[in-house]
């Protein structure tokens, strides 16, 4: 399973490359791998957290989506200060 996250979160990043925040699916990226959705919640927590630098927004239903925002650290300060800003 581990090679699977591996190759989702690649990917993420991949879209990712130029942009400071993607909006997808999680149905259609589970559809893509061949995988459930919650194969992507996983990765989406365990790879995509604020620990690493980003920020989830979700929205659920029939036009939802999964927004994943990079955050670009302070040079001074915390990150809550950053957040509260």
């Amino acid at each position: 399973m581990a090679q699977l996250s591996d190759t989702i979160e690649r990917f993420i990043k991949e879209l990712m490359s130029e942009d400071a925040f993607i909006e997808v699916r999680r149905n259609e990226l589970a559809q893509h791998f061949g995988c459930a959705p919650s194969q992507i919640n996983y990765v989406l927590s365990t790879r995509f957290s604020v620990d690493h630098g980003y920020l989830i927004e979700s929205r659920r239903g029939g036009g939802g989506y999964v927004r994943i925002v990079r955050m670009h650290p302070r040079q001074e300060g915390n990150m809550l200060d950053a957040l509260l800003k």
